[in-house]
């Protein structure tokens, strides 16, 4: 059993330890706020992680969350301007856990993982909520996403407890 969960965690060290890029192949992306014009490559980046969204209603929902100051959303550009990854993180005052920030959404785009986007989006999420006085940045990571339960730890994140999500639809 312990060989083959080695094994196991050696597959996966394998598909998430960093590719071989230049110096400049890893510095050659920057970090903005979102727009609304980002929404389609939001979505279409989305759909990559089997979210079932539109251009359409991502800007909706864009259109919200950036008028919200609860809420941080970033897009990582190419030196060409594309947008190859988005994070967004919301602040909460949490009775039993007090002010925090939490990252609720963070993507990269598969052709652009492991070149440093992901640390930068988080880093950038980090630099906001001390900017806000948080106490903490939290993040839920689904079971199936393999590739983040080795990412978060890497950047100091720990994990502290695992849980269901329930979820109730109220849209008729």
């Amino acid at each position: 059993m312990i060989r083959f969960r080695q094994f196991c965690l050696n597959n996966l060290l394998d598909k998430i330890r960093p590719r071989a890029y230049s110096a400049a192949q890893m510095e050659s992306f920057s970090v903005r706020r979102a727009k609304e014009e980002d929404a389609s490559v939001i979505a279409e980046l989305s759909r990559t992680l089997g979210y079932d969204t539109t251009a359409f209603v991502t800007g909706k929902r864009l259109r919200f969350i950036l008028r919200s100051d609860a809420d941080l959303l970033i897009v990582a550009e190419d030196s060409q301007g594309a947008v190859v990854g988005w994070l967004q993180a919301h602040a909460a005052q949490i009775v039993e856990s007090g002010f925090r920030v939490e990252i609720t959404g963070l993507i990269v785009s598969p052709a652009q993982r492991r070149r440093g986007i992901g640390r930068a989006l988080v880093a950038e999420a980090e630099r906001w909520a001390k900017s806000i006085s948080a106490e903490a940045v939290v993040v839920r990571s689904n079971v199936q996403r393999e590739e983040s339960h080795v990412f978060y730890p890497a950047l100091g994140y720990a994990a502290t407890k695992t849980q269901n999500v329930y979820r109730k639809n109220l849209a008729q």
